[in-house]
């Protein structure tokens, strides 16, 4: 696989965590700071399509409340019978 090669530049407190991290674990610091970037970098992309279902889900919410208030006033028809389209029995 290709590599690209990157500088970054770290503050001492985070440097030494990573110094901490070789030492312990007895990898090269590379490797280290790649691992925690692809990891960062999936949580991320996860978190993305986390908040991108819950948008989904929210206006799918809106449209179902849109949908009850409307079948539930009439608006100059006959009402609906909320409790026939309900999927829980009166009496709960």
């Amino acid at each position: 696989m290709p590599l690209t090669t990157l500088t970054i530049t770290l503050d001492d407190a985070l440097a030494s965590r990573v110094t901490a991290a070789v030492a312990a674990q007895g990898k090269s610091a590379d490797t280290i700071v790649a691992a925690c970037i692809e990891q960062q970098l999936e949580v991320a992309l996860r978190h993305a399509v986390l908040v991108e279902r819950m948008e989904t889900v929210d206006a799918q919410i809106d449209a179902i409340a849109r949908f009850v208030e409307k079948a539930s006033s009439g608006g100059g028809l006959d009402p609906v019978d909320l409790f026939r389209i309900c999927r829980y029995p009166k009496d709960q």
